[in-house]
């Protein structure tokens, strides 16, 4: 019995090293990538990460996206070389929202990341 409850440990660790950081398992990550002036949630390329995180949040909770977290704001997105409000900044926003709520979040526009 105690070699049983040792390796059901064990395992359970390997579990969890092999899951994403900071991402719940019941949980999938999206992205979106930011656009000079005409991202839905009002902000724009001058605004500092914490205000597009707040406003990111906020408007998904409007749009009934419960429990969605904005897990990070990188440089890693693709730029265009343009000023119109439709071209990407290289701004990426990642969000974390539950396994349930994909569907949603393909409609409003995020891309799911891989």
């Amino acid at each position: 019995m105690k070699y049983y409850l040792t390796l059901s440990l064990l395992l359970f660790f390997f579990l969890q090293s092999c899951q994403e950081d900071n991402i719940p398992l019941n949980h999938l990550e999206f992205y979106w990538d930011q656009t000079g002036c005409a991202d839905p949630w009002n902000s724009n390329s001058n605004n500092s990460n914490e205000e597009i995180q707040q406003a990111v949040e906020n408007y998904l909770k409007e749009e009934g996206i419960r429990n969605a977290k904005v897990t990070s704001i990188t440089n890693d997105g693709f730029q265009q070389v343009c000023f119109a409000c439709f071209c990407t900044t290289g701004r990426r926003i990642n969000v974390t929202v539950p396994t349930n709520q994909k569907g949603k979040m393909i409609a409003l526009g995020f891309k799911e990341s891989l």
